[in-house]
């Protein structure tokens, strides 16, 4: 039960909210009570120095004796209205005037006390008779150095510890009253304040994988809620479009899968439906096995893809000399080219170097080598590399082919992805091998990018980190 009712943090904050100011609230309390208390006592003993004084000097002292007039009773000013009491004592202690006797008259004279009077000191102490508080001053009458009598003054000290008393008790009833009150506000404005917060928990109950289109849309300032508030609505759209993105993933991969099932699947119905030579059954399991190797480049594409999404492609960097690697790399793309009447010409400086994973550079390199000579009709393949900024390598592959349009850039390396004037299965891509290019250049802490028009041929940029000194 106790659980369930702290579980909210809008209670959690409040009652340390009210911890902290109760504890605040009474050390300040305790300092005005000492405070006042000093106060209190350093006013009364003021009080009563100025009536010793005012005693002292009503004194006659005829050659260093003191001469007190008993029949003449001298004028005290009483600063409690009978509740004080004073007294003169000769050299030796024997009390030769006092006050009128009242219920203080009974104080003891402190040895203490009169020795430190006999040393021409002063002294403050608080006695207690018969259970009542009494503030006692002892000072001493000198002519010269000589010390002529010894004069106490005291005074009960009910009023002050009353004050006292009062003062501490309106702390005691006025700290719970407060803390309770501000524990109130603290509630209040924490409940308000935390409002976004169960407004994001309700939203993000309520959705699912099916919809993540909802959003907050709060209007809140610029603080750590509204904050708050634009991060959970940017993640949502991340998640959104990642949703998305994975759906047309499965639909494109089942798309391009069951393209090649079918193929194969009609072509053995065919096949079977009448008996028929042995030349066309070598021809139907020459079909197959293309459509087999198809399905084997696509399901291994995808599970590159996967694996890089995952983080479990492995990665084996290595120094690599780029510039014999490029040069075997665009003799091999001769080669391809040559079928086609299409020239490769390579530009690569000499010397560079890069902590790379040399079979991953060589996928992508052989991919864009690959892509142009299928999609340029005519004309020729240019392969560059060359140092930029003292700590990248470019390296750049283009052609003089019909080029991309404009509005296919933006979304050439999405997966399945394919520009229809350019791209078709009728020369074998399924959308992968950009998509994956990208993939492996990112890996290796580089980044691969696209510039093209209509008619002016097609080039993509690969920046790798070139390796360090040692």
């Amino acid at each position: 039960m106790l659980r369930r009712i702290l579980a909210p943090i809008r209670v959690r904050l409040t009652l340390w909210y009210m911890l902290m100011l109760a504890l605040v609230l009474a050390l300040f309390g305790a300092v005005l009570y000492l405070t006042l208390r000093t106060s209190l006592y350093a006013n009364l003993d003021g009080v009563l120095r100025s009536s010793t004084s005012l005693l002292a000097n009503m004194l006659e002292v005829n050659d260093g004796s003191l001469a007190v007039d008993l029949d003449k009773p001298l004028q005290w000013n009483d600063p409690k209205q009978g509740e004080s009491f004073w007294r003169i004592l000769d050299p030796a202690g024997r009390v030769v005037a006092h006050s009128v006797p009242n219920d203080l008259g009974s104080v003891p004279i402190l040895p203490q006390a009169f020795e430190t009077g006999r040393h021409g000191q002063e002294h403050l102490q608080t006695l207690y008779v018969q259970g009542e508080p009494i503030r006692v001053y002892t000072g001493a009458i000198q002519q010269g150095a000589r010390l002529v009598a010894i004069v106490q003054a005291g005074v009960s000290l009910s009023d002050v510890n009353q004050t006292l008393s009062t003062f501490a008790w309106t702390i005691l009833l006025a700290l719970p009253l407060t803390v309770l009150f501000a524990g109130w506000g603290g509630l209040f404005l924490a409940s308000r304040a935390l409002r976004p917060v169960d407004q994001i928990t309700r939203t993000a109950a309520s959705i699912s994988a099916r919809d993540l289109s909802q959003r907050l849309s709060l209007d809140l300032p610029s603080d750590e809620i509204g904050r708050l508030a634009r991060t959970f609505d940017a993640m949502l759209a991340r998640l959104d479009e990642a949703f998305r993105e994975q759906a047309r993933f499965v639909a494109d991969a089942s798309h391009e899968l069951r393209t090649p099932l079918t193929v194969m699947r009609g072509t053995i119905s065919v096949a079977l439906s009448r008996p028929r030579k042995a030349s066309d059954y070598q021809q139907v399991l020459q079909e197959v096995e293309d459509e087999t190797e198809r399905m084997s480049r696509l399901v291994e594409q995808l599970l590159a893809l996967a694996r890089a999404d995952t983080g479990h492609l492995s990665v084996q960097r290595q120094r690599v000399e780029l510039s014999g690697l490029l040069a075997d790399l665009a003799d091999h793309a001769s080669t391809l080219a040559e079928p086609k009447g299409l020239a490769v010409f390579a530009q690569i400086a000499q010397g560079l170097e890069a902590n790379t994973d040399p079979d991953l550079l060589t996928q992508i390199v052989l991919n864009l080598l690959d892509n142009a000579i299928k999609y340029t009709p005519s004309g020729a393949i240019y392969l560059s590399a060359e140092a930029i900024e003292s700590y990248l390598i470019q390296i750049t592959v283009a052609d003089t082919g019909p080029g991309i349009p404009q509005e296919h850039l933006a979304r050439i390396f999405q997966r399945f992805y394919r520009v229809d004037t350019a791209r078709s299965r009728d020369v074998g891509g399924a959308g992968l091998g950009l998509a994956l290019a990208r993939e492996y250049a990112r890996l290796l802490g580089g980044d691969l990018t696209v510039a093209s028009a209509p008619g002016d041929g097609a080039t993509f940029t690969l920046t790798l980190p070139m390796a360090q000194s040692d």
